[in-house]
């Protein structure tokens, strides 16, 4: 699973179309069509089964040229979330650098046309995008260098952090905390700090040992990244943190381990499942390829009725989706030719009350 393998344009669509794990998100910035690629629920195989699919996590392209514009963060995991990073597997590889691991909003720049955009990974008109292109706007120093870099082929990554984008830890001010730059040239990264940016907090740790050492007792933090000499990396995250998503205790909850993993939560326990007991896991980790792969076939299913028929009338079109769909995607191709997408927020509620997984 090379991370530094981009794949293209059209790549990036084909694993779109073959994955209901993946999804492809269309929008226009003044006149100029953008697609952004990521995940929507995934499991590890997933990953192994398409070339560069590690880099889908907020990829994006104008869509009339396929020219690639932006390239944030490759997926990577949680120390022993997986058997690639398990402690004995990676602790031999060399440190780079150990950060900060930041409970806010990853926004990346770009430009189009010779105007400079920010984004979050699938949305170019998130309220975290426009608060984080505020404070660059009112930095001309800040704002002259990033502009500097996607000039020269590099993806600016920060942390928007603010008091009023708080997940689980609180922050007394707004801030936008530089992170790093990659190249849309080889996949590498920069890391080089540079005059007007607020930079992560570095740790001078070089070990993994010390790292979760460290982690014990890192009360008020989400944890920390490690990054690797190669430019992969790991993130470790803090009991405390892991607590607060109160994932330990409810695990066995059927609902609430469905709701953990269509929320994207599962992840922060994996640590502690890992190490305390493997049958647990083994039982958590089946359970999660069943519900994602039920939620995504009902979404996919819908997504392609939708495609195919979305020119029929809606007499038309209601009776040959009855006819030919279950009664939930039914429901969800019917939201999609009224309203055009999907309330997945609505959905994922549904789909835990009724167990839609069974």
């Amino acid at each position: 699973m090379d991370f530094r393998y981009i794949p293209t344009y059209e790549e990036c669509l084909s694993i779109a179309d073959s994955s209901a794990s993946f999804v492809a998100k269309r929008e226009e910035l003044d006149g100029v069509p953008i697609v952004s690629f990521a995940y929507r629920l995934i499991l590890l195989e997933d990953f192994a089964k398409f070339k560069g699919a590690r880099n889908l996590r907020g990829i994006t392209f104008r869509e009339d040229t396929g020219e690639l514009v932006a390239l944030p963060f490759h997926k990577f995991w949680g120390l022993n979330e997986n058997e690639y990073t398990q402690l004995d597997r990676v602790k031999c590889k060399g440190i780079l650098r150990v950060t900060e691991k930041y409970d806010g909003s990853l926004v990346y720049f770009f430009m189009l046309s010779g105007k400079l955009y920010c984004k979050t990974k699938l949305n170019s008109f998130s309220e975290q995008a426009a608060q984080a292109m505020s404070i660059v706007e009112k930095d001309r120093v800040l704002r002259d260098r990033i502009v500097e870099l996607v000039r020269g082929s590099y993806t600016p990554l920060f942390e928007y952090i603010a008091p009023t984008n708080q997940v689980v830890i609180p922050y007394a001010e707004e801030r936008l905390k530089y992170i790093c730059s990659r190249s849309m040239k080889d996949g590498t990264y920069n890391f080089d700090y540079f005059e007007g940016c607020d930079p992560v907090d570095t740790l001078p740790l070089e070990s993994l040992d010390s790292v979760v050492s460290t982690v014990k007792d890192y009360r008020g933090h989400e944890g920390l990244v490690v990054v690797f000499k190669d430019h992969d990396m790991v993130k470790v995250k803090t009991e405390e943190y892991i607590q607060l998503h109160k994932v330990a205790s409810n695990i066995l909850n059927e609902s609430t381990l469905a709701y953990l993993i269509l929320t994207e939560s599962l992840d922060d326990a994996k640590n502690t499942l890992l190490s305390a007991n493997s049958n647990l896991l083994e039982y958590v980790s089946s359970f999660e390829r069943k519900v994602v792969n039920s939620y995504n076939k009902f979404i996919k299913v819908a997504e392609n009725f939708y495609k195919l028929n979305r020119e029929l009338t809606r007499k038309d079109y209601a009776v040959k989706a009855q006819a030919e769909l279950d009664q939930t995607s039914f429901g969800l191709t019917m939201e999609l030719y009224s309203k055009g997408k999907i309330d997945e927020s609505k959905f994922r509620e549904r789909f835990v009350n009724k167990k839609l997984w069974n």
